[in-house]
């Protein structure tokens, strides 16, 4: 494990403190879990942002008539 350092706004870093509080844990506990999951969802959506523009390369989209027929039968409009 290495350590950094980071620039925090002061109002951000009392919400910070004031979760850990809270929680009872320590103030790198609650950075180090904010950082974890801000990279588990922007690699994911990464990962689904890809993975759709491969499926529209690929031609494997919805037509707008198969994406109409399927609100109709959810009981939306859609048109």
């Amino acid at each position: 494990m290495k350590t950094t350092t980071v620039r925090i706004d002061d109002d951000v870093l009392g919400r910070v403190d004031g979760l850990a509080k809270t929680l009872s844990r320590s103030r790198s506990w609650v950075i180090k879990q904010a950082i974890d999951r801000f990279l588990e969802y922007e690699e994911w959506l990464v990962k689904e942002v890809k993975d759709g523009l491969s499926e529209v390369e690929r031609g494997e989209i919805a037509t707008h008539e198969e994406v109409v027929a399927m609100f109709r039968k959810w009981g939306a409009d859609a048109s």
